[in-house]
């Protein structure tokens, strides 16, 4: 069974859109659930122009992804939908603690605890690991072609935010980000 690379954007009923608002649920989800957490993670009030910018391109290409996968179909039964299932499925697991422990952070600190003594930036990572195996299981090249500047763009943003917690919490984050890396194990 050949397996085409590229595909036709039709809606489908077992679309890459149900792994994608399933990303996207969970972040509401936290922010409902734990009000003053979603108020901390969505404090924009540091943003410099820049900052704004990225943030800003950044969201757009994330509904441009989401808006984006209710036309692109999941290979199923393919090994691209295997492949791209077990990537969203360890993705979906660590996103959902990452919002867990950056809810039990205690909100004058930056979150160094459970997943966070691991990664800086756990959300971001999870999150477009999520949607990198999303694209994989569907084998898109349209999701592959907004995927790229959109981690660009995310970078950027957890640039501004490393910034600001430096800013804020001085010291004691200079030296969680000293031993800590900003993706797991890359830089």
């Amino acid at each position: 069974m050949e397996i085409s690379f590229f595909t036709t954007l039709k809606p489908a009923l077992a679309g890459a859109w149900i792994p994608s608002f399933a990303m996207v649920l969970i972040q509401f989800a936290y922010m409902f659930i734990y009000k003053e957490v979603g108020k901390r993670a969505t404090d924009t009030s540091w943003y410099t122009l820049a900052d704004k910018r990225n943030a800003i391109i950044s969201s757009l290409l994330q509904v441009a992804l989401l808006i984006l996968s209710v036309f692109v179909p999941l290979k199923m039964g393919s090994a691209w939908f295997w492949i791209g299932a077990v990537i969203y499925v360890a993705a979906f697991a660590g996103f959902i603690k990452a919002f867990h422990d950056y809810a039990a952070a205690p909100a004058d600190k930056a979150a160094q605890g459970g997943i966070y003594r691991l990664s800086r930036n756990p959300m971001y990572f999870f999150y477009f690991l999520g949607m990198a195996g999303v694209c994989v299981a569907s084998a898109s090249p349209w999701l592959l072609i907004v995927i790229v500047p959109f981690a660009i763009y995310n970078h950027l943003v957890v640039l501004g935010e490393e910034r600001y917690c430096e800013q804020a919490y001085g010291r004691e984050y200079l030296e969680y980000k000293r031993k800590t890396p900003r993706y797991f194990l890359f830089f």
